[in-house]
Formats: C-alpha cells, structure tokens, sequence
C-alpha cells in the first residue's frame, strides 16, 4: 500500500527538487522502500512539480489537495503547463494560463454517490 506523507523539511525537499522556499512543501509517496513519486507545492495552493514514476499523479493530487483543503486553502492551482492534461483530467479548469480547482468542491460527491 502506498502511504503519502507531507513533508516541510527543506532540506529533505531540496534532495529531491530545484524548487524551493520557505512555502514549499512536499507530498511524498512511499511503497516499502521505494518512492513512486512526490508533488512539490505551496503553502499558498500552487502545484509546483509533479514526479509520478508508477501511476499515482492522481493519488498525489488528492494528497496534496486534501492537506491544503485541512489548511483552508479554498484554491488550488498550478501555472506548470506541463501538469495541465492530467490536472484537467481530474476536474480542474484552464483560465488566463493558470490550471486551477476550488478544493471546497473537489472531494464532494457527485449527484451519483451517496
């Protein structure tokens, strides 16, 4: 099972990405001993970076998104262009060059769920 974890710890974050700063943050996949992957983003809801090596970029969305909607974070958005096919895929919507989501509304359930 893979478990993510958020990380603030700078130089942890640093030994895995370029991007970093005093907002940054990171959800961290773990299987066993293997990470499949990480998503680097701010505190503020911007989705910076985005590694999937095995299939989880939607699992590191929600864990992203579900600590930044714990933290009342009502958007959340990313400017990378290279991460808007698969963020569009999972509801969120491209205005003005910026991808972006309303959390608020992101994990409610569709009028066929109960």
């Amino acid at each position: 099972m893979i478990r993510v974890t958020i990380i603030d710890d700078a130089r942890i974050i640093k030994s895995v990405s370029k991007i970093e700063g005093d907002n940054v943050l990171m959800a961290w996949a773990q299987e066993n001993e293997k990470s499949p992957g990480h998503c680097i983003f701010s505190k503020q809801g911007e989705i910076l970076d985005i590694v999937d090596k095995d299939n989880i970029f939607e699992l590191l969305v929600r864990a992203t998104l579900n600590y930044l909607d714990l933290q009342k974070i009502e958007r959340g958005y990313s400017r990378n262009e290279a991460l808007f096919p698969e963020l569009v895929k999972l509801g969120f919507e491209v205005k003005d060059g910026v991808c972006e989501v309303d959390i608020t509304t992101f994990f409610k359930p569709c009028c066929g769920c109960k």
